[in-house]
């Protein structure tokens, strides 16, 4: 062996860096998949960044726009606790529509179901009964659907007034036009 190598010494060099190099990538092959994780993380990373800094140009734009949105939304809210303030609302299409609010009451808002998680917001309920023409009701009912707070109508029943009973109770409206309406109103609330 000795003879060949002091023969062939160049080619023996050769054959033993080679075979230094395959030893050497044998028990170092994971290296290359352990750099690649490496740089995939690396470059996910940049990417997010990269998409953070043109994202932040328009952001404090856009924080003034969800803060007044929520502001808005907050003013829209009712507070079961301020019962004046809630009839109000009601009174207040009263006089701008010219029904005759016969019975108007909140209800108390319902207890969560057990094991429900709790919420921020309620259904507030109220029951309104309602007397005028049907141009009236029919204004005051779309008066509360777009009003001021976020409203859901549970039931609306609607019942004409036969004439005895338009002359007793003295209503400016033609006695074949007068209506009373039972509604169950919900209005999204804090409890």
């Amino acid at each position: 062996l000795i003879a060949l190598i002091k023969k062939q010494p160049i080619a023996f060099a050769f054959a033993f860096v080679a075979f230094a190099c395959g030893l050497l990538m044998y028990f170092r092959s994971d290296a290359t998949d352990l750099a690649r994780q490496h740089f995939e993380a690396r470059d996910s990373e940049a990417r997010k960044m990269e998409a953070n800094v043109r994202h932040l140009a328009g952001l404090p734009e856009e924080t003034e726009q969800m803060q007044e949105a929520g502001r808005q939304f907050e003013a829209r809210l009712i507070r079961a606790g301020q019962l004046a303030n809630n009839l109000q609302f009601f009174y207040r299409i009263e006089a701008e529509t010219g029904v005759k609010l016969i019975d108007v009451r909140q209800n108390p808002v319902p207890a969560p179901r057990p094991n429900a998680p709790r919420t921020a917001y309620a259904a507030v309920p109220f029951t309104l009964s309602v007397q005028g023409s049907f141009a009236q009701v029919y204004d005051f009912l779309r008066r509360i659907e777009a009003g001021s707070h976020f409203t859901r109508f549970n039931q609306v029943t609607f019942t004409k007034i036969d004439a005895a009973a338009a002359t007793t109770t003295g209503t400016a409206a033609a006695p074949g036009d007068l209506m009373n309406v039972s509604l169950l109103v919900e209005m999204l609330g804090t409890p």
